[in-house]
């Protein structure tokens, strides 16, 4: 595993190229860059930062269509009011990482990859690369639930997913916010999504809210699985011990429809006296509806292969794309491994990708079997409890993960607090 002091500082001269993002038809400006980064989260932050403290002189470029840094880890307690979380917590700017670190920013919307000539074209650019990072992150897949484009409109303004970070945390927070009671449902997708604990934490944090405000609410999770994705025996623990009567935990119960009029939930769920699913309803007053989740559009359009579910693939042990030696995918959009779709994992391997990278420029080998990712997750329990698991691999045919799971603490908290704003320290250099 590469481990890395998530505090330290270095300074280096700085090199600044912004541009306005506007919607042009046709790119008109070429530039050249060695590695461009498409993507300016977790990974990519960390590629851009990395490569150029391992060369200076490596021509860097990062593109990213948003204007600042909107963080995903911690937007739970935020919503739930707890430890207090502000929302310029999970929100950055650009300026000092750039600032401080050689590297190229575009701030423009991706376009078209063409694969075959090496060139990202952006809303006013065109930048030939000789090495490709994409860290897109995910996309929604509304389409393998509804077949209706107006229900999924409709689904995405009044109950968003929230697995992205901006307005939908914002409407999120809204509708808890604005809660008086009855059922707040939250559907969890079949398959691999961001951040698998997310939604049960979620659930905890709106519980606790509806608990310290009286509120007479509980939280519904619809999930379709027999047991919570991450940490399960914690979170059914959690659920148990903390909020009996604020959660109900539905397990094998797959959601199927929703009707914003009549307030009514449709969901498969097993019959144990039936010994069959069979489809149920429920009220509900307000939902966190999460459809299935998919790699960024973006990656297929530019016809790079994807797997059956959506999800990137990639030439093992490495994450190049099996479509281009020379084009990288990391983070949440990988599907190739059993990685965790978390912030600390797309931190992770970033440095690992930097460093390949760096040795290929030289001409030298790399060995993926002997740098090993490494994975932490936080999960908040209670307004000052928390629980975490941590995984390490080793490689043989794939990689193979061994984890361990914390007791639900204090002290986890203290040390999820120390994790997240190292981590957006590094990143940032705030």
């Amino acid at each position: 595993m590469i481990r890395r002091d998530f505090f330290k500082y270095s300074i280096f001269t700085a090199a600044l190229l912004t541009t306005n993002s506007t919607i042009a038809s046709i790119p008109n400006k070429n530039r050249k860059s060695k590695i461009v980064i498409c993507g300016a989260g977790f990974a990519g932050l960390t590629c851009a930062k990395n490569l150029k403290q391992l060369n200076n002189n490596i021509n860097v470029t990062l593109i990213e269509k948003n204007n600042n840094f909107s963080s995903c880890p911690f937007s739970n307690l935020w919503l739930g009011d707890v430890g207090n979380i502000s929302y310029e917590d999970l929100n950055y700017d650009y300026y000092k990482t750039i600032e401080k670190n050689n590297f190229n920013f575009i701030n423009e919307e991706i376009i078209k990859i063409d694969k075959n000539k090496k060139l990202v074209y952006t809303t006013k650019n065109i930048i030939e690369y000789e090495y490709l990072i994409l860290t897109l992150g995910i996309d929604y897949n509304y389409e393998k639930i509804f077949k209706n484009k107006k229900k999924i409109q409709e689904c995405k303004i009044k109950a968003p997913a929230a697995l992205k970070p901006g307005s939908e945390h914002l409407a999120l927070k809204r509708m808890i916010k604005n809660f008086k009671g009855g059922n707040f449902i939250i559907s969890i997708p079949n398959g691999a999504y961001k951040c698998p604990p997310a939604p049960y934490e979620r659930a905890c944090m709106i519980a606790n809210y509806f608990k310290e405000n009286n509120i007479k609410g509980k939280v519904v999770i619809l999930d379709p699985r027999d047991k919570p994705a991450a940490k399960p025996y914690k979170f059914l623990e959690a659920f148990k011990k903390y909020y009996k009567n604020y959660i109900i935990y539905k397990p094998y119960s797959q959601f199927k429809d929703v009707d914003f009029i009549k307030k009514k939930i449709t969901y498969k769920n097993f019959d144990e006296n039936q010994i069959e699913y069979i489809n149920k309803k429920i009220d509900f007053e307000e939902a966190n509806i999460i459809p299935p989740n998919q790699a960024n559009s973006l990656i297929k359009k530019s016809n790079l292969e994807v797997d059956e579910m959506g999800w990137a693939k990639l030439k093992k042990p490495t994450f190049r794309s099996t479509s281009s030696e020379d084009i990288y995918i990391l983070g949440d959009s990988q599907g190739e491994y059993s990685f965790a779709k978390s912030a600390q994992m797309a931190n992770s391997c970033a440095y690992i990708v930097s460093e390949e990278i760096v040795s290929r420029i030289k001409n030298k080998s790399f060995d993926y079997k002997n740098n090993m990712p490494g994975n932490v997750c936080y999960s908040m329990i209670t307004k000052n409890k928390a629980v975490s698991i941590t995984h390490n691999f080793k490689y043989k045919d794939t990689f193979i993960p061994s984890y361990e799971i914390s007791e639900i603490s204090h002290d986890v908290t203290d040390a999820a607090k120390g994790w997240y704003f190292g981590l957006i320290n590094d990143i940032l250099e705030i």
